[in-house]
């Protein structure tokens, strides 16, 4: 079964100022690289979400969200936050490893969607 990925205006938003942190921080040529990095690995979702684990958060929403760990290197230091919704995939956050918990009023609800 192939899944349609649904990536919320919130979380592109979120993937273009990581972007921006690191043409700031690394290089352009870098940031380039992380977010055709970041894009690809939210396509990767269309083939078998349910690989990934449970976010540590799971517990703290009405409904399951999963971690997709990306970023370069052995030791990703990004996630993708995403919930799984009959035949789509919608990714709810991208996050930095370092972040806070992500709490359910941070993102608009999923269940009815």
């Amino acid at each position: 079964m192939k899944y349609r990925i649904i990536v919320r205006d919130r979380v592109r938003e979120d993937i273009r100022r990581n972007r921006d942190w690191w043409a700031e921080h690394h290089s352009e040529a870098q940031a380039e690289r992380w977010f055709d990095l970041a894009f690809a690995s939210l396509e990767s979702l269309e083939a078998f979400p349910q690989r990934h684990p449970l976010s540590y958060e799971n517990d703290e929403f009405p409904y399951e969200i999963r971690d997709l760990p990306f970023g370069f290197g052995s030791r990703p230091s990004y996630r993708a936050v995403f919930t799984i919704r009959g035949d789509e995939v919608h990714v709810l956050a991208v996050r930095r490893g370092a972040e806070d918990r992500l709490r359910a009023d941070e993102i608009p609800t999923v269940a009815d969607e």
